[in-house]
């Protein structure tokens, strides 16, 4: 019996990132299907196999001898071409008989000894997918952006697990990195399925790497993958990068994908699902050479085993018709590659600046919230609901206000999280030479950390953050005139 039937189906996708994107899928898709029989006198080609070859061996002399040990029926090829002139009609089927020399004129073949094997390959097309199978998303930026965490605190705020403590927590720190350079890659992946598929599929980044032009520091290259399963705050682990330089690119593997079960069909039935693999961030931290290149490329090579796109599946039988118990392995490979214009990445970015404002003598309460959503209102923002954290601290109240606009054919986010200090101001009062009146009033301080995003026009988004902060400067000087009583 064979030691290994497999069938291997590769496509390739040229894609353009630029002000002008582009997708192509490259020539047409190949197939190959390839049997490998050990001559081991053992566990493949057996004994007792030898001893059936040599009994018919005698009977017919010396010469050129084949045997057939076996059948490949091969089930859904009407999305391939090539095929027909190799395999025998069975029902809605095609068969080939798998045969493996055995003899030879001159006695070189050698049955038993194990060093030796029968490779049999056939080569066919399969019909070009109806969808681009892959595509790249490719995006350049710097670390302290932050553009995430609008994001993720929306997805946090639909899901009511939004928590105040986590953003401020994460403004702190991402505010204090240095610059370095971000560059962020993500696969996605269209795969068709055909009704009666019930198979796993677990598609991995088998590789994945960036054209670069000079040999880099790897001491300040840094690569760091999303970790899988998702969480609602993102979990990265570092991840080994290296420079391969004969080839001038930068290399990393293995990068896992998740499916998006929302829009995925039912189990066993025909329709598209949808992969995306784990995000990766490589930060650079000396990327001067970068601005010298008018263009960088970008490639990436999947593997989904189990699975053919065109649909091909192989059953393997004995000579006798009795099913194998190695079955074929299927494997489908998608490769991409992506031309990327640095320039026009990076003019497309989404400016993210981060501002902090102190307030002081302001007493923490709703009624200072309302303010602040007045003043965005104001600002033709529509405003969600501002959330507090919980459980309630009285001392050190928390809110999260998210706000957003259009601003042209984009979205102008702004994210504030205000963190109050509640305090007890005490006054003593003469009224005259031998007369002291003390009291105590409640008061305070608001700290208002605000975080905009908009793309392309970073003037506009400063101005509004400006704005949005001399409104409340405004509206608070009187309450700080007051002692921070309402």
């Amino acid at each position: 019996m064979p030691e290994k039937v497999e069938l291997v189906e590769s496509y390739a996708v040229e894609q353009e990132i630029s002000r002008n994107p582009r997708t192509d899928q490259v020539g047409d898709g190949t197939g190959r299907i390839e049997i490998t029989v050990p001559y081991d006198g053992s566990r493949f080609f057996t004994r007792q196999a030898v001893a059936d070859v040599e009994r018919v061996l005698d009977r017919r002399g010396a010469g050129e001898h084949r045997a057939t040990i076996g059948h490949l029926l091969l089930a859904d090829h009407t999305n391939t071409n090539g095929l027909r002139g190799i395999t025998r009609h069975h029902g809605q089927a095609g068969v080939i008989p798998i045969s493996v020399p055995v003899a030879r004129n001159d006695g070189s073949l050698d049955l038993t000894g194990d060093r030796q094997a029968c490779v049999i390959a056939y080569d066919y097309q399969p019909d070009n997918p109806q969808v681009y199978p892959v595509q790249l998303e490719v995006s350049l930026d710097d670390p302290d952006s932050l553009t995430d965490a609008v994001a993720g605190v929306r997805s946090l705020m639909e899901r009511g697990r939004e928590n105040p403590q986590w953003l401020i927590d994460r403004l702190r720190q991402e505010a204090s990195f240095t610059s370095k350079l971000l560059f962020t890659f993500a696969v996605n992946l269209s795969l068709p399925v055909k009704e009666g598929f019930y198979g796993n599929l677990a598609p991995v980044v088998k590789e994945m790497s960036i054209e670069w032009p000079t040999l880099t520091s790897m001491q300040s290259t840094e690569l760091y993958v999303e970790q899988l399963p998702r969480a609602h705050e993102p979990r990265t682990r570092r991840a080994p990068v290296r420079y391969n330089p004969e080839k001038s690119c930068l290399e990393w593997a293995d990068v896992p994908t998740w499916e998006n079960l929302s829009d995925a069909p039912k189990r066993g039935h025909a329709g598209t699902r949808i992969f995306h693999s784990a995000v990766c961030v490589l930060a650079i931290g000396h990327p001067g050479e970068l601005f010298d290149q008018d263009q960088l490329e970008v490639s990436a090579r999947v593997e989904i085993p189990g699975y053919l796109l065109s649909g091909l599946e192989a059953r393997s039988y004995d000579a006798t018709g009795r099913p194998q118990h190695r079955q074929p392995e299927h494997m489908t490979t998608l490769n991409i590659r992506t031309t990327v214009y640095p320039g026009d990445i990076f003019a497309g970015r989404t400016f993210s600046p981060y501002q902090q404002f102190v307030f002081d003598n302001i007493k923490p309460e709703d009624a200072r919230i309302d303010d602040i959503v007045t003043a965005l209102r104001n600002a033709r923002f529509t405003v969600e609901q501002p959330r507090q954290r919980t459980p309630r601290d009285p001392i050190s109240p928390m809110w999260l206000v998210l706000a957003h606009r259009s601003q042209g054919p984009d979205d102008l986010d702004l994210l504030v999280a205000v963190e109050g200090t509640r305090s007890v101001l005490g006054r003593k009062q003469l009224t005259d030479v031998n007369t002291e009146i003390s009291s105590e009033s409640d008061s305070g301080q608001l700290k208002v950390s605000v975080l905009g995003t908009l793309p392309r026009d970073h003037r506009e988004l400063t101005r509004e953050m400006n704005a949005f902060q001399q409104k409340l400067r405004e509206r608070f000087r009187y309450f700080q005139s007051q002692g921070g009583a309402a």
